[in-house]
């Protein structure tokens, strides 16, 4: 089994993402999370949906 890697993110509205990586193949696959580790699709604050490349770090 591959290494799952995460880090914290935040969408637009500030709200906390968790972001799972795992590696698949030669391509990674995400996977996000709210604070109470429900996984989720959209941010439960403003409803956008969310990407990785959407989030910001800080």
């Amino acid at each position: 089994m591959s290494k799952i890697y995460s880090k914290v993110g935040y969408c637009n509205c500030g709200y906390e993402i968790w972001i799972e990586f795992l590696p698949s193949s030669f391509k990674w696959i995400y996977r996000f999370f709210d604070m109470d580790h429900n996984e989720i699709t959209q941010c439960p604050a403003c409803g956008n949906k969310i990407t990785e490349d959407d989030l910001e770090s800080m």
